[in-house]
């Protein structure tokens, strides 16, 4: 889980030099600026330069003061910052689809849809998929905008561009299976073009480190069974092209027009591509019957289709000696995603147990 650090009062140069050196260098942190009156200059330039230096962080819950010295200063062109939330006012909306963190709902005006994330959605979490969700479109990923961040007791739900008339893959997959090898073979090629492309370490997460430490705090397996798998992540080779972090075709809509977007971009970083692959391996292999039929309407006969195909166009593993071959390369990164799941979420039952069983993979 990303830290997030509350800084109090009028923010001078020497409380964003306290604020700097108690967040740690080398990873992603979250500045919660609820308590801050006001942002001096000295302070502006400290915390622009430390994010030019290749410090990971974001502001947010400013106030409006504050948004707009980042603003008019133009700091705020390196650094992301959001407002304090408003009140969630659901009146305007009606529910069309639900995920396993949240509801989805439709503005009446057609403008906009919202997330309202459930119980098991963090307000870190939720914070995290605003910053990431708004860093990703500014780097190129095509992606629907972000808006608002929304809060009401112990709701907490983002709005983004509503795209009219927008099917996700998986949903083009159940309701027209004659195209199931046509859209899965696009997925592939968006895959492929996702993790040949360069990310920026300074800016997003290195998931490799982010899948470390929710081993690291599981607290489900005893450190007699997590020592190979974490011996495992240390032999995983440094990379820092681009991650989805939940990588399945329900994550990219298609939009009337024909233009595919990814959303759901909350667990966004750099690593090694096989740890993004693995997500889909977990969801087309490793779910049950009915799991499988909740999240894609979709049997597991038919997911196991889609990671044939996904296998033979992603990494050329058209005969069965191969296929297998490509399996046992990505099974231990699929563990490491289990685990990280359980750990930030909850495991579900039996989910414990079918992991001990794949311990021997490393």
């Amino acid at each position: 889980m990303t830290s997030v650090f509350r800084p109090s009062g009028i923010l001078d140069a020497a409380a964003a030099e306290r604020l700097l050196d108690a967040a740690p260098a080398d990873l992603s942190c979250v500045f919660d600026f609820s308590d801050v009156e006001s942002v001096h200059f000295a302070a502006l330039r400290r915390l622009m330069n430390a994010r030019r230096a290749g410090r990971k962080f974001s502001i947010v819950n400013a106030c409006d003061a504050v948004v707009e010295r980042f603003t008019d200063s133009g700091v705020g062109s390196f650094i992301d910052v959001s407002r304090k939330p408003k009140p969630l006012d659901m009146s305007q909306y009606e529910e069309f689809g639900a995920s396993f963190m949240s509801k989805s709902y439709n503005s009446f005006d057609g403008d906009a849809m919202i997330k309202v994330y459930g119980a098991n959605a963090s307000r870190e979490l939720v914070v995290q998929e605003k910053a990431t969700a708004r860093a990703v479109m500014l780097f190129g990923i095509p992606t629907p905008l972000v808006g608002t961040l929304y809060e009401d007791g112990e709701k907490k739900a983002l709005d983004f561009e509503r795209i009219p008339g927008k099917r996700s893959l998986s949903r083009i997959m159940a309701e027209e299976p004659e195209r199931t090898e046509e859209i899965t073979r696009c997925f592939a090629r968006m895959c492929r073009q996702l993790h040949a492309t360069p990310c920026d370490p300074a800016i997003f997460r290195d998931r490799v480190q982010v899948h470390r430490q929710s081993v690291e705090r599981c607290t489900a397996f005893t450190d007699q069974e997590k020592a190979p798998v974490l011996a495992f992540i240390d032999r995983i080779p440094a990379v820092t092209t681009c991650l989805h972090g939940d990588l399945q075709p329900s994550n990219v809509i298609r939009t009337p027009e024909g233009e595919d977007l990814w959303i759901d971009l909350g667990d966004f970083g750099y690593g090694h591509p096989l740890l993004d692959v693995a997500m889909l391996y977990f969801l087309t292999r490793l779910i049950d019957e009915g799991r499988a039929q909740h999240l894609f309407h979709m049997g597991l006969d038919e997911l196991g289709r889609v990671w044939d195909i996904f296998a033979d166009e992603y990494a050329e593993a058209r005969s069965a000696e191969a296929k297998q071959a490509f399996e046992r390369e990505v099974l231990p990164f699929a563990v490491l995603h289990m685990i990280y799941l359980g750990t930030e979420m909850g495991f579900v039952p039996g989910m414990t147990d079918q992991i001990r069983s794949m311990l021997g993979v490393f």
